[in-house]
């Protein structure tokens, strides 16, 4: 076979196995979900890395994982020079976002907040009503400034919602706007 038939070839398969990985990524959604919904295929939590770790991004860990367990698999030498070694026995959950900040050459200081409802809803994190801020309630479709502000008021005063069903005691909220949201609260 000569080098250009050779080429062909290679070409030919690289190709067809691009192809394969492109319609396979581009099918339909699950469960009817919008498709910039990520379906990890193993149950986990999703949590994502920044600032002084290795290799900074969204992971996906097992669901009993603890933050000592997360810097030995993507930050090792860092893993040492935590401070508050209490912090690294905290158990991870969906939506989490660990930070690691440097302090000098021996210390880091690790930061854990939670996303965005943004961030989570593309990642296909569900959401919680009794977890959610003014600027989460804005970002739903459909659910304007004003409402949020009633929806935030309504928990101030009434309690907890507890589950997605209870909104509809805000005045705004009924059942089509339920139908609406419902999805990104799973």
């Amino acid at each position: 076979m000569t080098e250009r038939r050779r080429r062909l070839v290679l070409w030919l398969g690289s190709a067809c196995l691009a192809a394969t990985f492109f319609f396979i990524g581009h099918g339909a959604s699950r469960k009817g979900a919008p498709v910039a919904f990520l379906h990890p295929a193993a149950a986990g939590n999703t949590v994502r890395l920044k600032g002084h770790v290795s290799i900074p991004g969204v992971y996906v860990f097992p669901d009993n994982a603890d933050l000592a367990t997360v810097m030995k698999m993507t930050a090792p030498l860092l893993a040492g020079k935590v401070r508050d070694k209490e912090l690294l026995e905290a158990r991870l959950r969906n939506g989490d976002i660990i930070e690691g900040v440097a302090k000098d050459q021996e210390h880091v200081e690790i930061i854990i907040t939670k996303m965005k409802a943004k961030e989570r809803m593309v990642l296909g994190i569900p959401l919680h009503p009794d977890q959610m801020e003014l600027a989460d309630w804005e970002s739903l479709p459909g659910i304007g400034p004003g409402l949020a502000r009633n929806i935030m008021d309504d928990r101030q005063k009434y309690g907890d919602f507890g589950s997605i069903e209870s909104l509809q005691r805000v005045s705004g909220i009924g059942e089509k706007k339920l139908r609406e949201i419902r999805m990104y609260f799973f």
